[in-house]
């Protein structure tokens, strides 16, 4: 399983359209791919209708079971995109809060990593689409990927973001 990354610390440069760009063409190569919204915005869960104020489980869950000292399989977290082939695990609002709720707690920066290794066998790629702060979120999708893709416009403002990265 390969493991791609959509960062940048600016918003705004289109890293959630690079993300579904690339999962989707992806899914059309016949690749099993699974999406991960890490972005409290939730851009991505809402592209596939999906509410990120009203999602039962989502990414937040597994930093809510490492925090709690708890279990949960990350396979109990995706949903359907309906294109064959694409997953997503949603964005929840709440995880705007957990930098403050559990960032300093042992083992939150290998959360994504240790997820995504219980579904190794599962999925061909995962694409993760980070928020544009380099918080815990953004840490444990760099600890998590292999390759990094770093969208930028060519403007002032998405060039100083890319110098953050």
């Amino acid at each position: 399983m390969k493991v791609w990354t959509v960062a940048n610390q600016k918003g705004g440069v289109g890293k959630t359209t690079t993300a579904v760009s690339i999962a989707g063409l992806l899914a059309n190569w016949g690749m099993r791919t699974l999406m991960l919204d890490i972005d409290p915005h939730g851009s991505l869960t809402s592209y596939f209708r999906y509410d990120p104020e009203m999602v039962d489980e989502s990414v937040y869950s597994l930093f809510k079971a490492v925090a709690d000292k708890r279990d949960v399989d990350p396979a109990s977290l995706i949903y359907n995109t309906g294109t064959e082939g694409l997953d997503l695990i949603p964005a929840a609002m709440v995880l705007a809060t957990l930098d403050r709720q559990a960032g300093r707690l042992d083992g939150m920066g290998l959360v994504l990593n240790n997820a995504l290794a219980r579904l190794h066998d599962r999925y061909d790629y995962v694409v993760i689409d980070c928020p544009p702060i380099l918080g815990i979120l953004m840490i444990n999708a760099l600890a998590a990927c292999e390759h990094l893709i770093i969208p930028v416009q060519t403007e002032f403002l998405a060039l100083k973001g890319l110098e953050r990265m």
